[in-house]
């Protein structure tokens, strides 16, 4: 809705609607997730403090927080279309599938993750009924790949400090590090260069009254995935990329620039 300009009322509603029906199955996938991991998690010096791990939520209670949050998700999905209520089920169903089987299946796991988040931008498109771009498809896919494999070599370089040498309940051990690290820097220079080509698209040009704010955002996000990726390789980044960063001083600067380079277009 933001990168076509469309920001309509009713595309508003309908994207608040799909935000929400998101979080609840999504929540719902991460439930069935650590219910499956709880006894790893009790191991592991971060994860031990999780809900079902610490026991401060128990595996019933657990479990009808899962049923609630499945019926308020595909209940709300009625109210957008129907394409969306197939696209959230096959999300969800996907889920299930991931932390029961795929989780611990090495590179499968990576790209599963990558098309999670992908699935949610096209979860966009048919909420707002707007066509997405291939281009941003592309992007999107390359991009989250590289976070997928940031989060799992984080994992793997914290656990080498504890002289522990496999992911408990994943298919990865230290001798991963290498291929992961160009795994990484792979999908995510690939990225730019598709985005690059996507920002020089005439389509785009034509959205942007001042086309170098789109060189702006791009060396921003350059910029961003370059020193993520290098914080994972030297090991600053402790789980998920995403979490660290809404934590980290650095990437709302990064954030704000993009949104501020954005919104001068509409001055």
């Amino acid at each position: 809705m933001i990168a076509s300009h469309q920001i309509t009322i009713q595309n508003t509603y309908n994207s608040f609607l799909a935000f929400f029906a998101f979080c609840f199955v999504a929540s719902s996938g991460y439930i069935v997730n650590d219910l499956l991991d709880i006894k790893v998690d009790r191991r592991h010096p971060h994860n031990k403090l999780r809900p079902f791990a610490s026991g401060a939520l128990s595996v019933k209670n657990g479990l009808i927080i899962f049923l609630i949050l499945c019926v308020l998700g595909f209940f709300l999905s009625l109210f957008i279309s129907i394409h969306f209520l197939l696209l959230i089920s096959s999300y969800w169903l996907l889920s299930l599938l991931y932390s029961f089987k795929l989780k611990k299946i090495i590179m499968i796991d990576i790209f599963i993750l990558g098309i999670f988040y992908t699935l949610r931008i096209i979860g966009g498109s048919f909420a707002t009924e707007l066509q997405m771009s291939l281009w941003l498809f592309a992007f999107s896919i390359f991009f989250f790949l590289s976070l997928a494999s940031v989060k799992r070599l984080s994992e793997l370089l914290s656990l080498k400090d504890r002289n522990i040498y496999k992911i408990e309940g994943r298919g990865y051990d230290q001798k991963d590090l290498k291929i992961l690290k160009l795994i990484a820097i792979f999908f995510g220079i690939f990225s730019l260069v598709i985005i690059s080509f996507y920002i020089n698209s005439p389509d785009i040009l034509d959205l942007y009254s001042k086309p170098l704010s789109l060189l702006g955002m791009f060396l921003t996000l350059s910029f961003w995935v370059i020193r993520i990726i290098f914080l994972s390789i030297n090991g600053k980044i402790d789980g998920d990329p995403i979490i660290y960063a809404l934590k980290d001083i650095t990437s709302i600067f990064c954030l704000i620039t993009i949104l501020l380079l954005f919104m001068i277009n509409f001055i």
